[in-house]
Parts: structure tokens; C-alpha cells; sequence
């Protein structure tokens, strides 16, 4: 029989040997660690020539509400017109790679190496660089290292598909609302990539189908909720998912606060200012009872309804901030963030700052009096050197569109009014002056550092360029695209009321 001292002996060998095993299994995990924290990083990379010491840049929209674009690199290819990127992503991320006038779409998988094939380096022009809302030409990245099947060639050749079909038939569609050509496109499609089992590519396929049937079925709101988000989850970084929500539930509250059910939603949110309140009445409805959904959809709908002033601005950013305190969702309270950045002073969307000023015959003018047409406001110093050759093309702008733009310049610098006043009246300008030089205020509301500084509104008086560009910088370039778009869209709803 073994004395005590052998059984002590033999477990203290034996807990040695543990130790050993447990501190060689910390060690390996110490090395191994690094190798699978590598394995999360997505590696983008590409060469062409005509790319040397060219500017590129990786973004993506930052969330599903207010679309923020969100910049993950930005650098200079090497002299041989080659760049390397690594980016830490948890999921699937819809990445556009700017440079020049064109963007590079990549649907960029955690872990993936990705060997771009770089198309012909081509700049912007100078209207396009001086105008900010330019969109870059898109299109889908070729990858020399595909892994078979490829989800950029499936959604690629998926989207080319659907965008063709969308074309021919689009005004059909958002004529009738109903058109039989839709039902035939689903099972066309799904024969066509019936070999494609990757989970993001079936979803992406999904939702871009039944956003073309909420066009075409309106009224059919709850069953499209139902049959494809409700219980389902937030799919935050697919971008169908993203289009058929923002459709869906655009300008949801004053629709909902219609209903037996969503009556007390606006004084939820503009009087109580209660998370708790706004929760239960959206709860009312059965296809929102997932917490998570109907959280977003309440952050939607007190969006949408701040950018068309349905909602008071005090107490609907105090229900956001309660949201974002009681919220158990970080990418929702990162939206709250994006709201309230998008709110903020001089952001496009937000009303012109407020001011009242006299012109030279001591008339005063407010703000709002500025109503009913587009307005370009353009605050000049006279005693700058490009003021005059501003001046004279502020003069042809305001005789050539003065049915649909009201010009309005703000004499800033101190003792200049009656400079510019003269000037006014020796050249016989006949568009609105105001005298800025005596409102401190004005300069820091208006974020005036330089002269010109210019900023286009709306009608309502909304920024829609902010700040807008310059009278001899290519401004009529992007105006006549204002009005062309604001024709278009006349048209369509007159179309609309037709029906």
C-alpha cells in the first residue's frame, strides 16, 4: 500500500504535468490568437498604371435611415498604380471604391483577399469636381481571384438583369400599380440562379423582387411587412433589404396617426416625448410587434417626418434621445447619431438660417419673405478682387432665370454697403442686396470664411447646396439639373393624380 508521501508525490507530478499542458495550450492560443484576428481582416488590392499617385477612396453608408456615407480609407496609389487595403468587417459590407469619375461597387466578405481588376483611370471634369451632389459612374468590380460561385458575378449579373427589366416597364408599373410582366420576372430569375445558395445573394434577390411588388401592390402595405420583415431579421447591411424598408415605411407616422390603431403616435412623440408611449401605439399594429423592427420604424418615421417639419424639432430630438438611452441596439443609436447630424445647422435639407435685414433704402426684409422660388444667397465683399466678375454674372443669372431663382446678395465686410450699393446702381442691378455688415451673427450662422460664400435653397427655403457653388463656378451647371429634376418629379405626380 502506498504511504501518503507517494500519493502526495505522485499528484504533485501530476499537477505539474497539468500546468505544463495548460500553460503550453495559453501559448499556442497566444500565437494562434493573432492568426485568426488576421483572418477577420478583408484585403482590397489592384494595379493599373494610370492609377499612379491617383486618390482612392472606400466608402459605405454608414446606416439604413439617413444613408450617411461613412469613409473607411483614403490614400494615394504608388507610383506603379498600385494600392493595398485592409479593412476590419464583421459581416458582408457593401463597399464603394471612388476614384476619378467612377465607383467601383464590391460586396466585400470578412476575411476575403480581393484582386481588382482596375478599369481605365479617368478624371472628373471641372464642373463635375466643383459640383458636390456629382455621382460617380458605377460599376461592378471584375475579381482576378474569385471564389467560386462569386457573390459580386451573381449580384452583378442579378442587378443587370432586374435594372433592364425595371427600365422597360417602369412607367407601366408606377402607372398602374399592378402589371402581370412582374409575376413573370420571380421564377425567370430564380431558374437563372437557381445554383446560387449564398445566403446574401438570396436575400439581396428576395427583397429586390418584393420592392417591385410594393410598386406595383401599394395598397397590399401589411402583407408585404408581414410575408418579408416581420420576424425576420434586420438585414442592416443588405441594400435591397434597405430599399424596400425606407419604401415601405416613408412618411409612416402621419399615414399610421391616421389609423384607429396609430391615433396617438404624433402626441407620443411631440407632447409625452415617451420612447415607452411611441413603442406601444406602433405596437398596435400586428406585423410591427418585433421590438427591433418597430424601434426602427419609429426612428424612420421621426425622421421623415423632421425633414417635412411634421414634427416640433425640440421635442422629437427628446424622444430620440430617449430611445438612445433605452435602446438596446448600438447600429440604432449610431442612427440617432446620424439624425442629429443631419439636422444640424446648414445641412442640405435643413431650413436657411433665420435673419433680418434692410437693403439700402432701409427697407427690412426677413427670411421667410424670400418664399416661393429657389433662392440663391451669395454673401460678397466688394473689396474682394473677384467681386465685380461675380457681381456680372449674378446679373445675367437673375435676368435669365428670374422666374424660377430669386438672387439675393448679402454685402458683408465692415463700411462696405455703400460700395457695393453704388456699384448696384451704376450697373443698374436689379436683384436683391441686403446689408449683412452690421450682423456679427450672420457671419458665424452662415459659416462665412471667404467672399463669394453661396448657399442654394428650396422654395420652402431648404438647403439643397451647402454650401451651393459660385457664380463663375459652374453654378448654372447644377441649377438647370435642379430644375430638371423638379420637372421630372411634376410629372410624375401629375401622372400620379391622373390616375
Amino acid at each position: 500500500m502506498k504511504s501518503f508521501n507517494e500519493y502526495r508525490s505522485y499528484f504533485l507530478i501530476s499537477f505539474q504535468h497539468v500546468r505544463l499542458f495548460c500553460l503550453a495550450i495559453l501559448f499556442s492560443l497566444i500565437l494562434v490568437e493573432p492568426l485568426f484576428s488576421q483572418q477577420t481582416k478583408t484585403v482590397l488590392r489592384g494595379c493599373n498604371g494610370g492609377f499612379a499617385g491617383k486618390t482612392i477612396e472606400v466608402l459605405s453608408v454608414d446606416d439604413i435611415i439617413t444613408e450617411t456615407s461613412v469613409s473607411h480609407f483614403k490614400g494615394i496609389a504608388d507610383s506603379t498604380g498600385c494600392f493595398r487595403v485592409e479593412l476590419e468587417i464583421k459581416e458582408i459590407t457593401h463597399l464603394s471604391i471612388t476614384f476619378g469619375k467612377y465607383a467601383g461597387i464590391l460586396y466585400a466578405e470578412p476575411g476575403r483577399d480581393y484582386d481588382l481588376q482596375l478599369p481605365p483611370y479617368e478624371d472628373k471634369s471641372v464642373a463635375d469636381s466643383l459640383n458636390p451632389y456629382f455621382e460617380p459612374v458605377s460599376f461592378y468590380f471584375k475579381i482576378k481571384n474569385p471564389i467560386i460561385p462569386e457573390l459580386n458575378d451573381a449580384i452583378a449579373n442579378f442587378d443587370a438583369i432586374y435594372n433592364a427589366f425595371v427600365v422597360q416597364y417602369f412607367s407601366t408599373i408606377t402607372k398602374y400599380r399592378f402589371y402581370t410582366k412582374v409575376d413573370t420576372l420571380a421564377p425567370f430569375i430564380d431558374s437563372l440562379f437557381s445554383d446560387i445558395n449564398h445566403q446574401y445573394f438570396i436575400d439581396y434577390k428576395n427583397y429586390s423582387l418584393a420592392y417591385l411588388y410594393a410598386l406595383t401592390l401599394m395598397t397590399n402595405h401589411q402583407k408585404t411587412v408581414k410575408n418579408h420583415m416581420m420576424n425576420r431579421p434586420i438585414l442592416y447591411n443588405n441594400p435591397a433589404y434597405s430599399l424596400l424598408f425606407n419604401q415601405l415605411f416613408k412618411d409612416y407616422l402621419p399615414y399610421y396617426s391616421d389609423t384607429k390603431e396609430g391615433k396617438r403616435i404624433i402626441a407620443d412623440i411631440s407632447k409625452a416625448k415617451s420612447y415607452r408611449y411611441a413603442m406601444e401605439t406602433l405596437g398596435n399594429n400586428p406585423v410591427l410587434r418585433d421590438t427591433s423592427l418597430r424601434e426602427l420604424v419609429l426612428l424612420k418615421g421621426i425622421y421623415d417626418a423632421l425633414i417635412n417639419e411634421q414634427l416640433p424639432l425640440s421635442s422629437s430630438l427628446q424622444t430620440l434621445d430617449s430611445v438612445k438611452l433605452l435602446s438596446k441596439i448600438d447600429i440604432h443609436k449610431k442612427i440617432i447619431d446620424n439624425i442629429r447630424q443631419k439636422l444640424s445647422v446648414l445641412a442640405v435639407g435643413t431650413k436657411i438660417p433665420a435673419f433680418e435685414l434692410s437693403n439700402e433704402e432701409g427697407n427690412l426684409f426677413k427670411s421667410q419673405d424670400l418664399q416661393g422660388k429657389y433662392v440663391y444667397l451669395n454673401f460678397i465683399n466688394i473689396n474682394s478682387y473677384t467681386a465685380d466678375a461675380e457681381l456680372k454674372t449674378l446679373n445675367f443669372l437673375h435676368k435669365k432665370y428670374n422666374d424660377n431663382l430669386r438672387v439675393v446678395t448679402i454685402a458683408i465686410g465692415s463700411g462696405t454697403m455703400p460700395v457695393i450699393a453704388k456699384v448696384f446702381r451704376d450697373k443698374k442691378y436689379e436683384w436683391l442686396l441686403l446689408d449683412g455688415t452690421n450682423d456679427a451673427s450672420l457671419i458665424k450662422n452662415y459659416n462665412i470664411k471667404a467672399s463669394p460664400t453661396c448657399y442654394l435653397a428650396s422654395p420652402e427655403l431648404r438647403l439643397i447646396q451647402s454650401p451651393a457653388a459660385g457664380p463663375n463656378d459652374f453654378f448654372e451647371y447644377y441649377f438647370i439639373k435642379v430644375l430638371r429634376a423638379d420637372r421630372i418629379n411634376k410629372l410624375r405626380t401629375s401622372g400620379d393624380h391622373q390616375q
